[in-house]
């Protein structure tokens, strides 16, 4: 009776150890899901990190574009502060060409301030950026991971912006236009610049104080004489009348270089529409950003021969006038095409549009003064150097030049 009774007990011993390692393998299993879904989010926080070092240093790169003098040392600064907020470790960095190619030979990010008066490499125009980061697993441990490593790279590139975003994105276009090389309406064609006749400020706080110094606050003549000189235009049939366009920004995205036509309007009642954008101090740097159209040829007809509205993604800033060059700067009124290069970032201080204000726009604040019977009205306001995110070119725009500067995320 015992042997029959230690038979009778052999089969549930083995059926304990199969259960035991049944439930080993369920727990794998389910480790694997709690784990492995974890290791997934895990992995998306080490490419969003990777993402911030790269941007981080392709800020840093931005400035350079128009000529401000940064080293290797602020660059290392800025990817080792983005890797350390982003828990990333094992960071390496090297830069790129605008495209997001390693620059030839290739050159790595330095340590921060290490070198710190290092220059930055010729070419320079992206951030190649790869980490990793540890972190504790749950179930996993029973089959002997303790901890998993998450690896990502991403690459940003920074350059002269090819496009402007939508208003809903947070591009507000005012929708005038004055030319790349301006001239005062006093009669002498005295030719004002950007970033020579009209300061630039740097954009480091929205309120800082040199944006209330008159050295860097800026008039614009709105010159009612010589083609081209000033236009309203019309950003789409979305948008509604002029006054509209202002009170409500409502442009889409807009490829640069392009073609954008009149807009129809009352422009001596517009003082109160695009104040809205300024402040209620005279002087002070309260105020909204906006974008403003710099227009470098002006076409009195169709720039498109074949009578189709105007390319928007047309490089070619002549105007053909039916066949012939002739169009090209020529004309005035509400028939007219402004060949759009490049975007300009503005903070509108105050507007005079009403049509007799040659007091308000010949005293400060703000320099050059308008001068003469031509300048009906003006702008006041800080040109700044702001950086966006949207699609990038190659090149730079240089210390005097207005055209807004772009980072663009690539991976």
């Amino acid at each position: 009776m015992r042997s029959q009774s230690r038979a009778e007990r052999s089969p549930r011993g083995q059926v304990l150890v199969i259960v035991a390692l049944g439930m080993v393998v369920i727990v794998s299993l389910v480790g694997l899901v709690i784990d492995g879904g974890y290791a997934w989010g895990q992995q998306r926080r080490t490419q969003n990190g990777a993402d911030s070092i790269a941007l981080a240093g392709s800020t840093v790169l931005a400035p350079t574009l128009k000529g401000v003098a940064k080293t290797d040392g602020d660059v290392g600064c800025a990817v080792a502060s983005a890797a350390t907020s982003n828990a990333i470790s094992n960071v390496v960095a090297y830069y790129t060409d605008w495209t997001g190619k390693l620059i030839t030979p290739n050159v790595q990010v330095g340590a921060c301030n290490a070198g710190a008066g290092a220059a930055i490499p010729p070419g320079a125009q992206g951030i190649k950026a790869t980490g990793d980061r540890q972190f504790q697993t749950f179930l996993a441990r029973v089959i002997g991971f303790n901890q998993f490593t998450s690896s990502a790279t991403a690459t940003a590139v920074t350059g002269v912006l090819t496009n402007i975003c939508p208003a809903n994105a947070g591009c507000n276009v005012l929708p005038v236009t004055f030319p790349l090389t301006a001239v005062t309406c006093d009669g002498q064609n005295r030719q004002l610049q950007i970033g020579v006749d009209w300061k630039i400020a740097q954009l480091t706080d929205p309120l800082a104080a040199d944006y209330a110094d008159p050295d860097t606050e800026s008039i614009i003549p709105l010159c009612s004489t010589g083609p081209g000189a000033v236009g309203w235009l019309d950003l789409g049939p979305q948008c509604g009348n002029l006054s509209s366009e202002i009170t409500d920004p409502c442009n889409v995205s807009l490829p640069i270089p392009t073609w954008i036509h009149t807009k129809p309007g009352n422009v001596n009642s517009l003082d109160g529409e695009l104040n809205t954008f300024a402040g209620p101090q005279l002087g002070v740097a309260d105020d909204s950003l906006v974008l403003i159209p710099i227009n470098n040829n002006t076409c009195d007809s169709n720039p498109n021969t074949d009578g189709l509205p105007p390319d928007p993604t047309a490089d070619d800033p002549n105007c053909p006038g039916n066949g012939n060059a002739s169009g090209n700067g020529q004309g005035n009124g509400s028939n007219f095409y402004y060949h759009i290069p490049k975007f300009a970032t503005f903070m509108l201080d105050r507007a005079y549009t009403s049509g007799g204000n040659p007091p308000d726009c010949n005293s400060a604040p703000g320099a050059p003064l308008s001068g003469g019977n031509g300048a009906t009205g003006c702008l006041k306001g800080w040109f700044i150097d702001y950086i966006y995110q949207g699609p990038v070119g190659p090149g730079a725009s240089g210390p005097q030049d207005p055209g807004a500067i772009g980072i663009q995320l690539i991976r």
